[in-house]
């Protein structure tokens, strides 16, 4: 019985995974895999594709044909830790060098909220709100970048007209709590994204790589009372980066604890 194309992207799959394939090496043509597999050559068009879909394989032009692509072994982590010099905040040492890239500079424009952000901000959906957007990496690696679009609560930008405009050395951050009296605090949420076209050429994301998002909330004041100014809205390669965070003893878990089963090895049960 002839193969499937997912059979058939499967078996190189697995082939790439165990290393029998290598980064660099050609896979097998659309007339090899359709002699072999004994099927037509759109099904093994298909299993190249999938291949390509899922970061796997590239076809780098010429006469390379597919290739399997070379991945990172080892990513950059991110500290969500807030840290602060002469230019202002940042987050973590890992990103203290970074710079606007050129050509990627600063825009700053008014533009309707997206659902998931106007939630955040308490707002409708829609609502023109003032966006302040940028794109920064390593000067010296440049396939190290983020995209960062600020989205300000209306009422914030009534109440401090400068954030439309040149905010200056410490940016935003800054000014708000310079107009506030009184310090930000910060709340993350991490999940992973499709890229759409723009952003993927932005970030330099080979087809199949996904984008690491995260949506950072700037507040003023706790609990209750916290008031929303920002949420800014961070996107990475999550091939290239990943986020590393300690895990607290909370409650119960607070050491020491209290066995679920009793002194378990005083009864003689051994390791």
């Amino acid at each position: 019985m002839p193969s499937t194309a997912d059979e058939i992207a499967a078996n190189l799959r697995t082939q790439i995974q165990r290393g029998e394939l290598q980064p660099g090496d050609r896979l097998p043509g659309i007339e090899t895999l359709a002699e072999r597999y004994s099927v037509n050559r759109q099904t093994a068009r298909q299993a190249l594709n999938q291949l390509k879909a899922e970061g796997l394989a590239e076809s780098p032009g010429g006469r390379a044909g597919t290739i399997v692509r070379q991945r990172p072994t080892t990513r950059l982590v991110r500290s969500r830790n807030i840290e602060r010099d002469h230019l202002g905040y940042y987050s973590g040492p890992t990103v203290q060098h970074w710079r606007t890239i050129q050509g990627l500079g600063l825009a700053i424009d008014t533009r309707p909220v997206p659902a998931d952000v106007a939630e955040l901000l308490g707002i409708t959906p829609g609502t023109l709100v003032l966006l302040r957007e940028r794109a920064n990496g390593d000067p010296e690696q440049p396939q190290y970048r983020q995209l960062a679009a600020s989205w300000f609560h209306p009422d914030i930008v009534e109440d401090v007209p400068v954030l439309a405009g040149g905010t200056g050395l410490g940016g935003s951050y800054d000014r708000i709590e310079e107009w506030a009296q009184q310090p930000l605090q910060w709340e993350e949420e991490v999940t992973a994204a499709t890229p759409n076209p723009a952003e993927a050429e932005t970030l330099l994301l080979p087809p199949g790589v996904p984008m690491l998002r995260i949506l950072r909330v700037a507040s003023l004041g706790r609990g209750s009372k916290a008031r929303v100014v920002e949420v800014q809205d961070i996107r990475m390669s999550g091939e290239l980066f990943s986020v590393r965070y300690p895990l607290q003893r909370r409650g119960a878990a607070r050491w020491p604890v209290q066995p679920s089963t009793g002194d378990y090895y005083s009864a003689g049960s051994q390791p």
